[in-house]
């Protein structure tokens, strides 16, 4: 075994020990409510041909995620969750390649909510665009890191979160990101929303004056009806607003608008998104102060809106249900993408699965 995997091992051993003896302690005070044992599981395959594309790389991203929490509620409003989020690549030498703490505490009634500390993803509400976040990088940074907060009734919904993603340090730049999703039903089939992300790109410990604002808003109007088929009809404008201070060449204001399609049955689906305007991630190629580009690290968006031609369109073909009171969630989908001048396609396979057995309710014990 290399260092490399020993060191990785022995690391993971402590946190998960350590974790351990969290929950342990934690569950010894739960002696009135309920606790949970809440797991996630996901198996993910991303298969990208995009050979001969200067957007992105061809590239198969194949593995599992597991993320065990132990959960605390009181009042049926109240939450606090311990745990951990491991996630392991096939073919990788290292044990797991990523192991993140879970630790969150959360509210919600009927319509307010509210979640700090270490989370979920699955937690928030909104609708984003893969303007802002591409399916690849939502699979690899699966938590939020900060704060989120929600309203929602039967017309709609509202959420604001600040993800907290890079500490300023040797080793990462100081990030982070504040979300906002609000989305309102009318006319019975119509919806409108906007969501807009404030990215904040900033200095690591050895270089000062390499700060990137990375600004998107997304407003839309929709419709979604049945006949027969399941119809989802949305047009979207993006606008976004970026600066690289340190090449101090001001402001740059790419925009562009999207048009949104989906037709469904029994799960069967064809989608198509359309991306008609200019490079919306202009600053992917530059270099900043430690020498290399800028690119997935400070863009999380699906690189393909780096389009040169000013068009970028996604046709996906597939089968997608939940099934178990949503509990599995399936999704197998065959891509095909264009930057207005060639044809790639990716193929992804997804399986999910969220159960949340109960462990303890002093109150059900009792009336045994």
């Amino acid at each position: 075994m290399s260092d490399l995997c020993a060191r990785t091992c022995e690391m993971s051993k402590k946190v998960i020990i350590s974790v351990v003896a969290l929950l342990l302690s934690f569950s010894a005070l739960a002696q009135s409510e309920k606790l949970y044992l809440d797991t996630d599981f996901n198996f993910d395959f991303d298969n990208t041909e995009y050979s001969g594309s200067n957007l992105a790389p061809s590239e198969t991203l194949f593995g599992i995620a597991l993320a065990p929490a132990l959960r605390y509620e009181w009042n049926d409003k109240h939450s606090l969750g311990v745990g951990v989020n491991m996630q392991k690549m096939f073919g990788s030498v290292r044990f797991l390649d990523d192991i993140k703490l879970i630790a969150y505490y959360q509210f919600r009634n009927e319509n307010y909510g509210a979640v700090a500390g270490l989370f979920r993803r699955e937690k928030l509400v909104g609708r984003y665009s893969e303007a802002f976040f591409s399916s690849a990088w939502l699979a690899n940074n699966r938590l939020v890191q900060g704060l989120a907060l929600q309203y929602t009734d039967n017309i709609g919904y509202a959420e604001l979160v600040a993800d907290w993603n890079g500490m300023y340090s040797m080793e990462c730049r100081e990030q982070f990101r504040i979300l906002f999703s609000g989305e309102g039903r009318f006319a019975k089939v119509m919806y409108a929303g906007a969501s807009a992300e404030m990215h904040h790109y900033a200095n690591r410990a050895d270089f000062r004056y390499n700060v990137v604002d990375d600004i998107v808003i997304n407003p839309y109007i929709g419709v979604d009806f049945n006949t027969f088929f399941d119809f989802d009809i949305r047009l979207g404008y993006l606008q976004s607003l970026q600066r690289d201070r340190i090449n101090d060449e001001g402001w740059k204001a790419p925009m562009g608008g999207e048009l949104f399609f989906r037709m469904s049955r029994w799960g069967v689906f064809i989608s198509n998104n359309l991306y008609v305007g200019r490079d919306l991630l202009p600053l992917y190629d530059s270099v900043g102060k430690e020498g290399t580009i800028y690119g997935a690290d400070l863009y999380a968006a699906d690189p393909f809106y780096r389009t040169s031609s000013g068009v970028y369109n996604r046709t996906g073909i597939g089968y997608e249900r939940d099934f178990w009171q949503d509990r599995i969630k399936v999704k197998a989908e065959f891509v095909l993408k264009t930057d207005g001048e060639r044809l790639y396609n990716q193929q992804v396979i997804s399986l999910g699965l969220n159960i949340a057995p109960k462990l303890y309710d002093k109150n059900n014990k009792q009336n045994k």
